[in-house]
């Protein structure tokens, strides 16, 4: 087994879990924390796909999905989530990452979706793995109207991170994984 496979491995399975923590991405504190969008933010547009797989794509495969809610609790129609993130080797899809050549062909890295008309979202997308100096993340953004919203982060339970940001993985079986995540925001 690979240094890389193990790691995920180990990832993964401390990870599993028949529960959610912070379901509502908020720890029901109000407004989801904002971070950084970080360095590697797509340069090209995001397209609007909720599948950010390919046949062939390394990682294990993560169903994420959630809500959009504003700061009362009422779902938000109509709002864009993006999200984008490292491949399953800690490679980002982006000209100034390191060893950019080398990114798994088979994974989108990024993706896009709009939420329906109870501000629901989902994107199929592999587990978030963790790369030199950082815990495994997902990249997000939310804009209503082409207006920026709120950037952040999400991050596995145990793992680093912000508190109110992190999710606990379930799984039906070890290669499938799913988790919610609702963000709140000012609209």
């Amino acid at each position: 087994m690979k240094r890389r496979e193990f790691i995920q491995l180990v990832a993964a399975s401390s990870i599993t879990s028949a529960c959610t923590l912070n379901a509502e991405g908020t720890g029901g504190r109000g407004l989801t924390v904002s971070q950084t969008e970080g360095p590697f933010y797509p340069v090209e547009p995001i397209a609007e796909s909720n599948n950010l797989l390919r046949p062939g794509h390394q990682g294990s495969v993560l169903s994420l999905s959630g809500s959009v809610f504003d700061i009362n609790r009422n779902p938000l129609p109509d709002a864009r989530v993006e999200i984008w993130q490292c491949d399953a080797r800690g490679i980002y899809k982006h000209p100034k990452a390191p060893a950019t050549e080398s990114f798994d062909l088979s994974f989108e890295g990024a993706g896009a979706t709009t939420t329906d008309d109870e501000g629901r979202y989902h994107f199929t997308t592999i587990v978030p793995v963790p790369y030199t100096g950082r815990p495994p993340h997902i990249h997000t953004k939310i804009l209503i109207n082409d207006v920026e919203k709120l950037t952040s982060q999400i991050y596995l339970a145990d793992s680093g991170g912000h508190k109110d940001l992190k999710v606990i993985l379930t799984t039906a079986d070890n290669q499938k994984y799913s988790t919610n995540f609702d963000f709140v925001i000012n609209s």
